[in-house]
């Protein structure tokens, strides 16, 4: 059996509607930037059913922040997810 590898950092752009989260999803996913991922909000993040996209490099925050301006849809905040000692811990950044 293959054995899951454990991402110590990742990146999470968290949207105020699920459906902006999939449509712009959706949008990259066109444009062959498969390095975004789609994903449910943890809930330490925010109550309800909602969708985030994940992904590994801060780098590509400036891209996922361009194609959502392009398409209208507001990026509400951005998390750095660590893990620290078997715990994921969530940081709010404040800029990017």
């Amino acid at each position: 059996m293959q054995q899951k590898s454990i991402i110590d950092k990742y990146y999470i752009a968290v949207f105020d509607s699920r459906n902006h989260a999939m449509q712009l999803h959706q949008h990259l996913k066109k444009m062959n930037l498969n390095q975004f991922q789609l994903i449910s909000t943890p809930c330490k993040i925010k109550a309800g059913c909602s969708y985030s996209i994940k992904f590994l490099n801060l780098e590509d925050a400036k891209v996922l922040m361009e194609e959502a301006d392009k398409m209208k849809k507001k990026i509400s905040s951005i998390y750095s997810a660590e893990r620290i000692n078997k715990a994921r811990v969530l940081k709010k950044l404040k800029s990017i």
